[in-house]
């Protein structure tokens, strides 16, 4: 296999995250109603974006990859050979026990998921931990979003409240995500940009 390219994987990220940043920039021409309704989808979909582009930014790393600034991670194994063979390895080296999946949602998942192949020593680990609010702030609108159960409507209240510093009860998410009469630029685009950022960081090896 040829040594997998981490650049790919960003570069990739990005051209979905620009599509939705295009996506968001237009819908700024039609009512509050509707903007909402394409913020919240826009959201759900870079959010998808993250998660597959931290697995995949993982695989390639516990595959050979070299870190975007040419070094080489440390890892606790023999580099494998493909990328189904990376997700294997760090559902089964090092565990008493193998698992049944991989979580990449929040910081501590991405750690827990990946430390018995790439050390909690590596920057992948280290800017995942770095990161670790905006990551957290995001998957809880993602899931008020996606699943609307009580549990995810406690926590978006709290993300409401730490983003603005006051309790706003009534708040849906999609207006949460395109409002800037609080806090400017708005939430979503803080969101897209941030993805960026953050997944530049896992993959940049500082």
């Amino acid at each position: 296999m040829a040594q997998p390219l981490l650049s790919y994987s960003v570069n990739k990220a990005a051209r979905e995250i620009d599509k939705l940043q295009k996506y968001k920039n237009e819908s700024e021409y039609l009512e509050a109603k509707y903007q909402h309704f394409i913020s919240e989808i826009i959201m759900l979909r870079l959010f998808s974006v993250f998660e597959d582009s931290v697995a995949d930014i993982a695989y390639k790393l516990a595959a050979g990859a070299e870190y975007l600034n040419g070094v080489k991670p440390s890892l606790n194994a023999e580099a494998a050979r493909s990328i189904v063979a990376s997700r294997t390895l760090f559902l089964t080296h090092g565990r008493p026990k193998s698992i049944q999946s991989l979580k990449w949602t929040k910081s501590k998942f991405i750690k827990d998921s990946v430390q018995h192949v790439i050390p909690i020593t590596e920057s992948f680990v280290i800017n995942a931990q770095k990161h670790g609010a905006i990551i957290n702030e995001m998957r809880v609108v993602r899931n008020v979003l996606a699943h609307n159960s009580t549990s995810a409507k406690v926590d978006f209240k709290d993300v409401v409240r730490i983003v603005y510093g006051v309790n706003i009860s009534n708040m849906t998410a999609g207006a949460f995500l395109t409002s800037t009469r609080r806090k400017s630029p708005c939430n979503l685009n803080r969101y897209l940009q941030s993805t960026k950022i953050v997944l530049n960081e896992l993959a940049g090896g500082k």
